[in-house]
């Protein structure tokens, strides 16, 4: 891509590496890729309504309705009350999902924290902070 960094250009080609790795992902675990990023919301953030991870999705909150009853009927989430609103559930992640999630995950999360431990710390504290200013640079577009 004419113009661009090649800081930009090799972050473009991270999402699409990011993308074939949890179409891969899906298919080990037998799901859906939208479940499979559903399940990593929920993991990383904790419990979410279906509205909240609707948004964190990208997807309509009638999608992802249907999305936590596939994830609620394999056993890999629940619905619970609202801690503050009775009218509202919360979805939380099971145990039993997020342990079969890390184990297919475990393998590449750790290879890619060699290459991040193989980097002297200066270089180590560059990319972090490039890569948590793109973080939010795509968290507020």
């Amino acid at each position: 891509m004419p113009g661009l960094a090649p800081a930009t250009v090799g972050l473009r080609d991270l999402m699409n590496a990011s993308r074939e790795l949890t179409g891969r992902m899906a298919r080990r675990l037998d799901m859906p890729a939208t479940d499979v990023a559903a399940v990593g919301q929920l993991d990383m953030a904790g419990p979410l309504t279906v509205g909240a991870l609707a948004d964190r999705l990208g997807i309509r909150t009638a999608s992802a309705t249907v999305l936590v009853d596939r994830l609620v009927a394999a056993g890999r989430a629940e619905r619970r009350p609202h801690p503050t609103d009775r009218r509202s559930t919360v979805v939380h992640l099971t145990g039993p999902a997020r342990e079969e999630s890390w184990a297919v995950w475990e393998p590449v999360i750790r290879a890619m924290d060699s290459v991040a431990a193989g980097l002297p710390a200066e270089q180590q504290a560059v990319v972090t902070d490039y890569l948590q200013r793109v973080t939010a640079t795509m968290l507020a577009s």
